[in-house]
């Protein structure tokens, strides 16, 4: 606590002294190091960045981020956005989230505060039940500076004690603690080193005795041994939580082969199961094992195979006797099959759904009435089917989604909600009725709709990239736009981890078309928008067809009039940082502004930093010639060339992020700053009590988020937005 309170005071005295009245920011000195890697040597000017303890590190950072602070807030318009920002804030303050349901008469879920700073768990006995407030995250630890919000929570069977999660500052750990619903109280273990909302969360035993949870044993970001060596440990209420009685994890089960970056996580899929699964690996498919819960009685469990990575499983779900999943090992696009308990066969299972080629299996459930699952086409396109009694039926939606969310009580039950949403719209929850074939609107409360995305237009298109391949592209604007050339364009694009770009209201998308511009999405390669083999094509040695793809939807957009490269603007965040890092290294004369969030921008030297060692499975190790290869292409930092005229670039950074961190973005701005020969700004945001932004609070993100709307319409040419 001394150390925090003397750095608060530090970074204070340093605000307080720094001079903003500069006409550009201070550059940071050069220090070259030279890295070599097999045959290559790479010089690294400002790898001393890189120490983040460092007095004249932080001093640079603060005096970059006070530039950025005082430049942004003269620019016209930003506060008037803000208002407007806040307005819509209040329109949604009833909106849930984290919505769980145990039962029919159990609703569990979260809501912001009215202080916009804290959140609070709420209780409903069914949809249509009284709102009982459990506990207002305000009240936790209110007599510390540090700000804590509930960033996960899992409540017992019985409904009598709830696992809650609370994090600090943006740092995404979580201390849980059981509250008791009855007597209002907190129990008084509390239990560290953990990140539920991230890793595993709670498993809660069927007799509501205790839980199983993953715990982390080094969690400092600067530590070589961050998050690794993680164990799953069973956790009996009011014992010592210090006293780890642990299950799962490569010193108690050396004959696994974990690797020290693995996540040994267990998952129990619901109530009276008879299995629990141990999964090994964190990126990408996974091995699993499995072994009835009674073993969790016994001194050491035995974990048996259940199916490896090659079987490219995508999902699992127990159901009687049968595993039933989703796998992309015969087809890219994914299907479902099952295999039994009594014969486990991952390498000829029973077909349930076959692979189609022009859509995906993106998800599935399992009730009492059947089995129902989705598809997407291109990551945009969304459809819902029902298995039963081997017979496939597509069902009609409530309306046109663009994607579709499942979820259940369990296996055992008959209930089954859909949550859907599109590009213009937030998610709308739905229960469907297998009987009368029909959807009920439920959600918990209303959902709001802008008027400022009445009369939008959306294109699903796909264009041809670099080398042949149809890239599908989202284009989305208010009716009437003409294509002269002279729309101020905002693309965004992601491309890692499988992930799909799928449809949801982005608030960057609301208030860009809000102020007459159009907003677009590039489905590039490295997402998984056409499945496995799209995710492989943007993977490693082939990453760079990820921000290719990105630069030949620029050039589309171009080209057919929707927009010229003086109002052109681009964003993308953590790892998609590599996408739009690299786009405009490779083609700066394209944009007019670009806004990277948190994100991963030296990639030769990601593997040393937080997360480095599990990110290693998507995008490679320096230790490997090919990969190491793979890496420095990636690499926007060290494709930054002197004298180039490069667009004016927005970077944010979080001093407590445990994804990405926060001398990535650093770097990067200093190298530009000192390269650049086109006099825009690069402007450098360096938060100093938050991280990567998942839990932040609602203010925080609406001052950002004015931040990045003004600044790219700044350098876009709106007339209502320029510095004063």
């Amino acid at each position: 606590m001394k150390q925090r309170l003397s750095l608060f005071l530090f970074i204070l005295l340093l605000c307080l002294q720094c001079n903003t009245s500069k006409k550009h920011p201070l550059f940071a000195a050069k220090k070259p190091v030279n890295n070599t890697y097999f045959s290559t040597t790479i010089n690294d000017p400002y790898q001393y960045l890189e120490n983040l303890k460092d007095t004249a590190v932080l001093s640079w950072l603060i005096s970059q981020n006070n530039y950025t602070k005082t430049t942004l807030k003269h620019i016209s318009g930003r506060n008037q956005l803000l208002e407007k920002i806040k307005v819509h804030d209040e329109m949604r303050s009833q909106a849930v989230f984290g919505l769980k349901v145990l039962s029919s008469n159990a609703y569990y879920y979260l809501k912001y505060a009215e202080n916009h700073e804290a959140n609070v768990l709420y209780f409903k006995a069914g949809i249509d039940g009284e709102e009982i407030e459990i506990f207002n995250s305000e009240q936790y630890k209110s007599n510390t500076e540090a700000t804590y919000i509930i960033n996960y929570f899992q409540p017992s069977w019985n409904g009598q004690k709830i696992a809650i999660g609370f994090t600090k500052n943006d740092e995404e750990f979580s201390e849980i603690i059981v509250y008791d619903v009855q007597t209002k109280t907190f129990q008084e273990e509390v239990i560290d080193h953990c990140w539920p909302s991230e890793l595993g969360g709670v498993n809660w035993l069927d007799d509501n005795s205790g839980f199983t949870y993953l715990h982390i044993p080094d969690i400092d970001t600067t530590s070589p041994n961050y998050i690794l060596d993680a164990a799953t440990v069973l956790y009996r209420l009011g014992t010592n939580p210090k006293d780890l009685h642990v299950i799962f994890s490569r010193k108690t089960h050396p004959e696994l082969n974990l690797k020290p970056a693995d996540f040994p996580i267990v998952n129990i899929f619901g109530k009276d199961q008879k299995y629990m699964f141990g999964r090994v690996g964190g990126i990408g498919f996974k091995d699993y094992y499995y072994a009835p819960i009674t073993e969790l009685e016994k001194e050491a469990v035995s974990w048996k195979p259940l199916f490896k990575k090659g079987h490219k499983v995508e999902k699992f779900l127990p159901y009687k006797d049968e595993v039933y999943f989703s796998s992309a090992q015969k087809a890219s696009n994914f299907g479902i099959f099952k295999t039994s308990f009594s014969q486990l066969n991952f390498d000829s299972p029973t077909e349930i759904v076959p692979a189609t080629t022009d859509e995906i299996v993106k998800d599935f459930t399992i009730t009492t009435n059947g089995l129902f699952y989705t598809t997407a086409k291109n990551g945009v396109q969304a459809s819902l089917y029902h298995i039963e009694k081997e017979e496939r039926k597509k069902i009609t939606l409530p309306k046109v989604s663009g994607s579709i969310n499942l979820s259940t009580i369990g296996t055992q039950s008959p209930e089954l909600w859909i949550e859907i949403e599109g590009w213009t719209s937030h998610k709308n929850r739905y229960r469907y009725d297998s009987q009368e074939k029909r959807f009920t609107e439920e959600n918990v409360t209303p959902v709001v709709n802008y008027p400022e995305l009445e009369d939008v237009v959306i294109e699903e298109i796909e264009i041809t990239s670099h080398d042949g391949v149809q890239v599908p592209l989202s284009i989305i604007y208010k009716k009437g736009m003409k294509k002269n050339g002279e729309n101020r364009m905002l693309l965004n694009g992601y491309g890692c981890y499988n992930w799909i770009n799928a449809p949801m209201l982005y608030s960057y998308l609301l208030y860009w078309i809000s102020e007459g511009g159009i907003y677009a999405v590039a489905h590039v390669r490295g997402g998984g928008e056409k499945g496995e083999q799209w995710h492989k094509a943007g993977y490693k040695s082939t990453k760079p067809n990820t921000w290719k793809d990105f630069i030949a939807c620029t050039e589309y957009l171009i080209d057919e009039g929707y927009t010229s490269p003086k109002r052109f603007a681009v964003w993308g965040g953590s790892a998609g940082g590599i996408n739009i890092g690299r786009a405009i290294t490779e083609r700066p004369d394209l944009y007019a502004a670009v806004v990277i969030r948190v994100g991963l921008l030296n990639t030769v030297r990601s593997e040393i930093a937080p997360n480095g060692q599990n990110n290693i499975k998507e995008f490679g190790t320096v230790k490997d010639s090919l990969e190491f290869e793979a890496l420095l292409k990636m690499d926007a930092y060290h494709h930054i060339e002197k004298d180039v005229a490069y667009p004016a670039m927005f970077l944010t950074s979080g001093i407590n992020d445990s994804r990405v961190a926060a001398w990535q973005p650093a770097k990067f701005a200093a190298r530009l700053q000192a390269a650049t020969s086109s006099g825009n700004p690069i402007l450098l945001s360096v938060n100093f009590s938050e991280g990567h932004g998942f839990d932040r609070t609602q203010k925080s993100k609406r001052e950002e988020l004015a931040d990045i709307i003004s600044f790219a319409l700044w350098q876009t040419g709106s007339e209502k937005y320029r510095v004063e």
